[in-house]
């Protein structure tokens, strides 16, 4: 096995001993298997770290397909999972061995710092960068292996003005991303400020899918509507084709009515965005935020875990059955 220290592992790998439960594969043949794309990690208790590299081959001889895309994550009410779905499914996709970009287009900056970046004065942001896409890779902050953002601040928030042209608009975002696809990037997930500016514009003229994460109160369903009817009117405007569009639900507890009258109204009213599965409550989500990390970083396997990993695996097309 790899020598490598602990202290010197990056913070995203898949802990074997979970790739066990997901496959449903016996531990040795599933470490037999892996063994034959590389080293593994050493960890303690007599367990293995799996480098994203090997992931990466285990899940090609699977049928895994590494094709390029966008995917972004928004809804014109905030304070609904946007940031938290964000950066899961970043870090989550990193385990599983993409080459991972977080652009970050939200005045607030809240992706950037669950992701431990703060911008400096110094730092390039979309709002400076979008006339020359070019010079998004140099902008990059690399913040593990595999994981890269661009970050934002309160700067960006001049977006709006600085975009005025519709034929920028439809532009901006969707040459950035082009660019990182041609730097190698595999995935680039946007988190979208709360408003119908000309970055989420711009965003879903880029996206080939589109997350609308809710809550379950009246201004969540609200703010779903609205989206949905806005990213009609975009595509229409600018006669280009939608994203693949899905409703994520956030924040579910069964036991509550409210919930339960969420899903209710789901499968009723917009079953055809509706996504299989729904995103439990955790309280781990705030904690790990306020430590400027995501919940792949924390290697405990709870529900927080489960739930993004489904949804990760949903959007990425990954089989592990």
């Amino acid at each position: 096995m790899s020598s490598t220290a602990i202290d010197k592992l990056p913070h995203y790998y898949l802990n074997l001993r979970e790739l066990v439960k997901l496959t449903k594969t016996p531990q040795k043949k599933l470490l037999k298997q892996l063994q034959s794309h590389g080293e593994l990690y050493a960890l303690p208790a007599n367990q293995y770290g799996i480098p994203a590299t090997v992931m990466r081959q285990y899940l090609q001889k699977r049928g895994v397909k590494f094709d390029f895309q966008v995917i972004a994550h928004a809804n014109l009410r905030g304070g609904i999972g946007k940031t938290t779905s964000t950066v899961s499914l970043a870090s989550r996709a990193v385990e599983y061995g993409y080459k991972t970009c977080v652009l970050d287009l939200d005045p607030q900056a809240s992706a950037s710092l669950a992701l431990g970046v703060e911008a400096s004065e110094e730092d390039a942001l979309f709002y400076d960068l979008w006339q020359q896409p070019k010079a998004v890779p140099s902008a990059l902050k690399q913040v593990d292996e595999l994981l890269y953002l661009l970050p934002s601040s309160l700067d960006n928030s001049l977006l709006d003005a600085a975009l005025q042209r519709p034929g920028d608009q439809k532009k901006a975002v969707a040459a950035a991303c082009q660019v990182l696809k041609e730097q190698g990037f595999d995935l680039v997930i946007i988190d979208c400020p709360p408003t119908l500016g000309t970055a989420v514009i711009s965003s879903v003229c880029a996206a080939d899918k589109l997350v609308i994460p809710l809550a379950n109160d009246a201004f969540s369903f609200r703010g779903l509507a609205l989206t949905l009817g806005e990213v009609e009117a975009i595509c229409e405007a600018f006669q280009i084709q939608s994203p693949v569009l899905h409703s994520l639900l956030v924040k579910v507890d069964k036991r509550e009515t409210l919930s339960k009258q969420a899903l209710e109204t789901l499968a009723g009213n917009y079953a055809e965005y509706q996504l299989p599965f729904y995103i439990r409550t955790s309280t781990i989500y705030s904690k790990m935020l306020s430590e400027g990390k995501t919940i792949f970083a924390n290697s405990k396997n709870d529900i927080a875990h489960q739930d993004y990993d489904r949804y990760t695996r949903h959007l990425l097309n990954i089989d592990l059955g």
